[in-house]
């Protein structure tokens, strides 16, 4: 896992990734102000740390996907709300309805750590393709208990349950930050050798 300290520069590149399509996402109810810059903060981060490694990545327009690789791949981010450092123990999750309506070749996931209510840090966690996290992930219904993980690989309800169908994939499962991002390179390269 890579950890990101959260700038303003962060910030204001994540303003301006919240466009016309998020918009029309909160004017939905789906989503708000908060959701929609957590979102757009992981954006901008996987932006930035892919960037400043060579690999050309960018917004991508409409909202199937959140970023478009060079090679034209799409990238789905997965952004988390946290206020504890990320375990490899820890899920990363997916709502269940969100599987067909933002299909991508591939999912990224990250964690933004909040410590005294501010966004403090991201944490780029790791990526998979689509087709594998669907094939690895473990699907809750709407409605039955969430779980508290531990490192044992005991679980103990929390007292929450989901307000969705929702899709968990242990961080353990994902390829970390810097192999997902050499494997994006190698679709950069070898596109740009055709």
């Amino acid at each position: 896992m890579i950890r990101m300290q959260i700038t303003e520069t962060l910030i204001a590149d994540a303003e301006l990734l919240i466009d016309d399509a998020h918009q029309s996402l909160k004017d939905s109810g789906r989503y708000t102000d908060e959701n929609l810059m957590i979102g757009a903060m992981g954006e901008a981060a996987l932006i930035d740390y892919c960037w400043d490694n060579n690999l050309l990545i960018f917004k991508n327009q409409g909202r199937s996907s959140d970023l478009r690789l060079y090679s034209g791949q799409t990238v789905e981010v997965k952004t988390q709300k946290v206020s504890t450092e990320p375990k490899e123990y820890y899920r990363v999750l997916m709502q269940s309805r969100s599987e067909m309506t933002e299909k991508s070749d591939f999912m990224f996931f990250m964690h933004l750590q909040y410590i005294a209510g501010r966004p403090e840090v991201i944490w780029l966690i790791g990526g998979c393709s689509w087709d594998k996290f669907f094939r690895l992930s473990q699907r809750h219904p709407q409605g039955s208990p969430m779980m508290r993980h531990y490192p044992d690989g005991n679980e103990v309800a929390n007292g929450r349950y989901f307000p969705f169908d929702t899709n968990l994939l242990p961080i353990s499962q994902l390829a970390p930050p810097s192999a997902t991002i050499k494997h994006f390179k190698s679709l950069q390269q070898k596109e740009m050798t055709q």
